[in-house]
């Protein structure tokens, strides 16, 4: 297990739907989606899990997902929200970008209507690339930071059957079976986090104050 903490393992230090086709054909459009359809845009799409790729990303990284654009400081080569916009369009699975606008969503900043939400630059990643469980995790983080637990945990299932045995997966997995109170799922996935050597002990905490 490496030391250094992915970006997904950081963003959860600070953690403390059934739809009809016809409507969730709706969700989709609003998102810039056509079901399937491939995304499209100017440059790429490019997918972040594909390592021939990987030559691509460069030149969007650097123009445009600057360190403090990534910190919501200030933008690169417009705004914050436009600079994650530009990245997320040619790259929609790019992991980092992902969580900084569901962060930039989630602190209060003011959303610019000509891009999408949060919610939606999730479903365009997973739509993009389905067998991404690193995106469907980070959806369900930002669910659960946002208190829509069902939905989370239908995300975090689609996740685990990507990657049933994934450390970091089931340590968040088990972070939102302790909120909806199935303690039982939830030490099992923390069994599973911790044999992996998953290094954060919040769930293990809090599974200790559940048994105290």
């Amino acid at each position: 297990m490496k030391k250094k903490l992915s970006v997904t393992a950081l963003l959860l230090t600070a953690l403390v739907y059934p739809q009809t086709s016809q409507a969730a054909t709706a969700n989709l459009a609003t998102c810039g989606i056509t079901q399937g359809q491939p995304l499209t845009n100017a440059y790429g799409p490019y997918d972040f899990t594909n390592p021939q790729h990987k030559s691509k990303l460069p030149i969007v990284i650097g123009a445009h997902f600057t360190q403090e654009v990534e910190r919501l400081i200030r933008g690169s080569t417009g705004t914050v929200q436009g600079d994650i916009n530009y990245t997320l369009k040619a790259i929609p699975n790019y992991h980092r970008a992902l969580h900084a606008i569901a962060k930039y969503q989630r602190f209060g900043f003011k959303m610019d209507k000509r891009y999408y939400n949060a919610e939606c630059y999730f479903r365009r990643a997973i739509h993009f690339q389905p067998r991404d469980d690193v995106s469907k995790m980070l959806f369900a983080i930002h669910l659960h930071m946002t208190n829509k637990l069902k939905q989370a945990k239908s995300q975090y299932e689609q996740a685990l059957r990507l990657r049933p045995k994934g450390a970091e997966l089931n340590y968040n997995y088990g972070l939102l079976l302790l909120d909806l109170k199935l303690y039982q799922q939830a030490k099992k996935a923390a069994a599973i986090a911790y044999n992996k050597g998953y290094p954060l002990q919040g769930l293990k905490n809090k599974l200790a104050k559940h048994q105290g």
